[in-house]
């Protein structure tokens, strides 16, 4: 008996000494609270001027149109847009479904197989004064993400819980006049898709599908559906590697396919002939997520592009020159965007339209700035960083032409040499393209 409790005692002295030990660190760390918090707040006071700073400096267009469209046009989860031919815009929407984290099981198949698909229209037609002249698209898909129209009026969709790609030709609603991927059967091979996000056609009718969440791989088809060509990998720090590529839009007068790889924060642009890269843009301002990407032919050549919630960055649009990566304009309707998911934009770059997850609605933005078609970059506001890939030679960009895409501005008689050297490596490089770091400074 005697011991036992020695051992018991012992065991509580010990015990006594490591809670000592403990408290008297934890009073010996004497952690500074308010101080801690002061620095964060200071922190993020300085983050907040920086981002005001720099959205003062671009032009604040286009301009968003308040109550468009009619509020009494039903929408669910707003996935994607797109224009016809016509003008007319068509909104592709979820309905009463919504995808969440229940949505799928962890193999990427979808939870509610044995449901109908969504009852209502899914495909509203909505004119340039915001009422809905026609819709279509019932009982045939359950969690709608793409779509996009070609030339000729043909309407390209993308259904994630089907794990297909659809076309429907101009006199075809009821029937897809062609059909790519097994429905609910997700996978990497030939035949099938996983998740895939988005379609892009060219005028020739070769499409691109970008697919999508899972298998990060950009495919290239023949106008019949065989296809011609994919790339895309999963790991790395290629600028092949893709992580989620969301978007697509076509540079056609540039020979490219762009991509908006939305958990690495860019648009990353190729050759749309052998999927060779071209170049990629991105932005501290924009931030770590990058959702759609759309590309007008005007003002020299430009992208739009929306972020998304989930990072530093206030979600808004932007819009960047083409050849130098520079941003140029921002826009967003009343504060700030809440949930955008899409962006598309009139070849003249006067009308441009975002959707939204949450809420539910479509914002549209009117741009009047004249169009100057022989100006190749527009007046320089923010500055830019061009990084050649396989040189890593940067270049500071404010206002000259590119090479291959685009190369620095004109840096004066003291780096005459430096911009000599500069387009050396970037012919060397024609074909390994580059990195666009577009970065409105605060100067």
């Amino acid at each position: 008996m005697q011991s036992f409790v020695s051992k018991n005692v012992l065991c509580d002295v010990n015990i006594a000494i490591v809670l000592m030990c403990v408290l008297g660190t934890i009073s010996a760390l004497r952690i500074p609270v308010d101080g801690y918090y002061a620095h964060i707040f200071e922190e993020n006071q300085q983050k907040f001027s920086q981002v005001n700073a720099a959205l003062k400096k671009l032009e604040h267009e286009p301009k968003w149109v308040d109550n468009w469209p009619d509020s009494s046009i039903p929408m669910g989860q707003v996935s994607g847009v797109a224009l016809d031919n016509s003008g007319l815009l068509l909104v592709f929407h979820r309905g009463p479904n919504e995808w969440d984290a229940g949505t799928f099981n962890d193999r990427n198949v979808y939870k509610a197989i044995g449901d109908e698909a969504i009852p209502e229209p899914t495909i509203l037609m909505i004119n340039e004064t915001g009422e809905l002249v026609d819709s279509w698209g019932q009982n045939l898909f359950y969690i709608p993400h793409g779509i996009t129209v070609d030339n000729v009026g043909n309407v390209w969709l993308t259904d994630v819980a089907l794990h297909q790609v659809f076309k429907f030709t101009p006199n075809q609603r009821n029937k897809p006049a062609m059909v790519l991927g097994e429905k609910f059967i997700p996978g990497d091979d030939q035949t099938h898709f996983c998740k895939p996000s988005a379609v892009a056609v060219m005028s020739s009718g070769e499409f691109f599908v970008a697919d999508g969440y899972c298998n990060t791989r950009i495919i290239k088809f023949a106008p019949d559906g065989s296809r011609i060509l994919q790339w895309g990998r999963r790991y790395g720090e290629s600028p092949y590697v893709f992580k989620v590529p969301h978007a697509l839009t076509l540079a056609e007068d540039r020979g490219a396919v762009c991509v908006a790889d939305r958990e690495r924060g860019r648009v990353a642009c190729f050759r749309a002939d052998n999927g060779s890269y071209v170049a990629a843009y991105s932005s501290w301002l924009i931030g770590g997520r990058l959702f759609s990407v759309a590309y007008a032919p005007a003002h020299g050549g430009r992208l739009y592009v929306v972020n998304g919630p989930g990072g530093e960055a206030p979600v808004r649009g932007y819009v960047l020159d083409y050849d130098s990566g520079r941003l140029v304009g921002t826009f967003a309707p009343r504060g700030k965007f809440a949930n955008p998911h899409d962006v598309v934009v009139t070849a003249d770059g006067k009308r441009v339209y975002v959707p939204e997850l949450n809420p539910h609605r479509v914002c549209k933005f009117i741009d009047d700035t004249p169009s100057n078609d022989t100006q190749r970059t527009p007046p320089a506001k923010p500055t830019a960083t061009v990084e050649v890939s396989g040189t890593g030679v940067p270049v500071g960009a404010s206002g000259l032409g590119a090479l291959s895409g685009a190369l620095g501005a004109a840096l004066g008689a003291a780096g005459a040499a430096l911009l000599a050297l500069g387009a050396l490596a970037l012919l060397r490089a024609r074909n390994r393209g580059k990195e666009v770091e577009a970065e409105p400074l605060v100067q």
